[in-house]
């Protein structure tokens, strides 16, 4: 596998996450206190992993260009 394929990768991840990540902000936005500090500390977690994948995928992909 080059680094461009699995940068791909990486940045597909993130992206599936985004798409995750978007309801359970609404869904937040509407809870109560208790459910909504649970869904804000999942919110918190799977943010921290899409930025992971997507500073990763982008670093993967620009060295990638340079081989």
């Amino acid at each position: 596998m080059d680094y461009n394929e699995w940068g791909t990768e990486y940045l597909n991840e993130a992206q599936r996450l985004k798409e995750h990540l978007a309801p359970l902000r609404r869904q937040a936005r509407l809870a109560k206190n208790e459910e909504a500090n649970k869904l804000y500390r999942r919110i918190a977690l799977l943010n921290d992993m899409y930025l992971d994948c997507l500073h990763t995928g982008r670093y993967l992909v620009r060295i990638g260009a340079k081989r």
